[in-house]
């Protein structure tokens, strides 16, 4: 298994399908929390609590199970404090207000009041604008999540197009990001710049659950901020400077090189 410390709250472990056969296990159980797997979390609660020097009294342990695309499992724990539950519940509580605001029983009449083509459309942007504000809670502070303990992640999207906006203040974190997602299934890439901030939008063809966790994880690890198919995307693209027209993803990547 291999444990990386990402930082003073957050680790990565990962383990491959091998070493899980090994001790009598197999991914699906880690990641669906079989019985037979609680020794194995004891002792992962145990080494992880000691990279982030838990205090189980006050703190509380979270953890999120993927299982990749080679069968591997990817783990991350997360260290909350009060102020992170609180953090968390803050963002969240905001996030459902504007929902709320957003799916009105007027606007939900308006759909059903429309007919033919009309209907779908207006159904379509209804759940766009509720899926853009639940997306916007992925951020920097991603990693004060307010799910459950041992909870298994899962993203499931409306369309196999989905478009990403990150903003950098670092020319280098960008490269750095360019070269972690430069594999991922990312059809169309642009970078902005905009006052004193860096904009790079990047459109992923794919509904992996896997793949998706991977862009997002990169996004949350590098920049200051990650949108999903938000409508803050068409403002930079109007109004910021276009500084890699096409494919940013590949020529970043190569800077860093």
């Amino acid at each position: 298994m291999i444990i990386v410390k990402m930082n003073s709250t957050t680790v990565e472990c990962s383990i491959a399908a091998s070493e899980l056969h090994e001790i009598g296990l197999t991914p699906e159980a880690v990641v669906n929390g079989a019985e037979n797997t609680t020794s194995f979390f004891a002792q992962l609660n145990r080494e992880v609590g000691a990279q982030l020097d838990y205090d189980p009294e006050t703190e509380v342990m979270m953890m999120s199970k993927n299982m990749m695309m080679d069968g591997s499992v990817r783990i991350f724990a997360v260290k909350m404090s009060n102020d992170d539950i609180q953090k968390a519940a803050d963002r969240i509580r905001g996030a459902a207000e504007t929902i709320l605001r957003t799916l009105t029983q007027e606007r939900v009449d308006e759909v059903k009041a429309k007919t033919g083509k009309e209907k779908g459309i207006a159904l379509n942007e209804v759940i766009t604008n509720v899926t853009d504000t639940i997306n916007r809670i992925y951020g920097r502070d991603m990693e004060s999540s307010d799910a459950p303990e041992d909870t298994q992640f899962s993203y499931q999207p409306l369309s196999e197009y989905a478009r990403y906006m990150m903003e950098f203040t670092d020319l280098k974190q960008i490269e750095r990001f360019a070269k972690v997602v430069q594999r991922l299934p990312i059809v169309d890439s642009s970078l902005y710049r905009h006052e004193d901030r860096y904009y790079l939008m990047a459109g992923l063809m794919s509904a992996d659950e896997s793949i998706i966790y991977d862009m997002r994880r990169a996004g949350v690890e590098y920049s200051e901020m990650l949108t999903v198919n938000a409508p803050e995307a068409m403002f930079i693209e109007e109004h910021g400077q276009c500084i890699i027209g096409e494919d940013a993803i590949v020529h970043l990547a190569d800077l860093s090189k």
